[in-house]
């Protein structure tokens, strides 16, 4: 199951809402920005901050990054370049990794 973590008081907030108009069957996982730093948070955004996305294996953070990867994903219109793992790769670099 796709799994979103943040606080929809943060930018968490603009991915909730692409899940929601996507229709993507999906468990949010509410998390305080201050845990953002924690361990078990940091293997999954070494950045340290909210959102992230969890999809069958793939791992995806940065509101944007997301977001792109659940259009070319989910939605009728393609975004960004032919596989969405590539997107990924593609967006998480361009914001910070």
């Amino acid at each position: 199951m796709t799994k979103l973590h943040g606080t929809s008081r943060s930018r968490s907030a603009r991915s909730l809402w692409a899940l929601e108009e996507l229709g993507v069957s999906y468990e949010h996982l509410p998390m305080p920005t201050t845990d953002a730093k924690s361990p078990a948070h940091l293997k999954l955004n070494p950045n340290g901050h909210v959102p992230v996305l969890e999809d069958e294996g793939v791992v995806v953070w940065e509101s944007m990054a997301i977001n792109l990867y659940l259009a070319d994903k989910y939605g009728k219109i393609r975004c960004g370049p032919s596989d969405a793992a590539g997107g990924r790769e593609l967006t998480n670099g361009a914001c910070g990794r």
